[in-house]
């Protein structure tokens, strides 16, 4: 079993009934990850998205349906995301439904729905209290939109790989506000398979219910 070095883990904390996994260090042989707030999500100073999928992919669609949660609460397109499956670790990426890090029994979705959602805003948060920092404004004037955030009143815009490192070093936030699904882009879509591009053609597409779908 792969474990974390010291270096790589740094803090692991629980919160929202133990549903939200926070400071896990990634190394750096993935690429330039400057930033890392918690154990699903870390972003490059190439903008890069990346999320660390906790259960398997077994044709049940999980490592689409996974992005979708948190590129929506994080604003960024299911485009942006790139998956890497999590090594094993039951600390970080347990299935709560049985206490250990396992697929199966029609869990994925249901068990990670909450807490990958609250992973993707957390992250969505930091990065727009970065930018405000960075302008000296009000964070509730900025907004984030496809791994963009914008200064309403200058319209003065960051990427997210350019507030990577400013955002690595704001807190996590201990309350997370979550989207109303009425404003949901991606949740209840439909998608393209990330996991088969070679076999799903242009115009294959497939309705993803992350309520129901393992």
């Amino acid at each position: 079993m792969d474990t974390l070095s010291r270096r790589d883990f740094v803090i692991v904390m629980a919160a929202a009934g133990g549903g939200l996994l926070l400071g896990c260090r990634v190394d750096d042989r993935s690429g330039p990850s400057a930033f890392a707030p918690n154990a699903f999500v870390r972003i490059g100073t190439d903008s890069r998205v990346t999320l660390i999928v906790p259960q398997v992919e077994m044709g049940q669609g999980v490592y689409t349906a996974m992005p979708m949660l948190i590129a929506e609460e994080l604003e960024v397109g299911l485009d942006q995301v790139t998956v890497e499956h999590a090594p094993p670790n039951d600390t970080l990426y347990a299935n709560e439904s049985v206490g250990f890090q396992m697929t199966g029994g029609s869990t994925s979705v249901r068990m990670f729905y909450e807490p990958l959602r609250k992973a993707g805003a957390a992250a969505r948060m930091m990065l727009v209290a970065a930018a405000a920092a960075e302008w000296r404004v009000d964070s509730g004037t900025c907004s984030a939109q496809r791994g963009v955030v914008t200064h309403g009143l200058t319209k003065r815009a960051l990427t997210y790989g350019a507030l990577a490192n400013r955002a690595a070093a704001q807190r996590v936030p201990s309350e997370i506000t979550l989207k109303d699904p009425k404003d949901f882009t991606l949740i209840g879509t439909r998608a393209k398979r990330l996991d088969t591009p070679s076999k799903v053609n242009g115009a294959a597409q497939y309705s993803i219910d992350v309520r129901w779908l393992e």
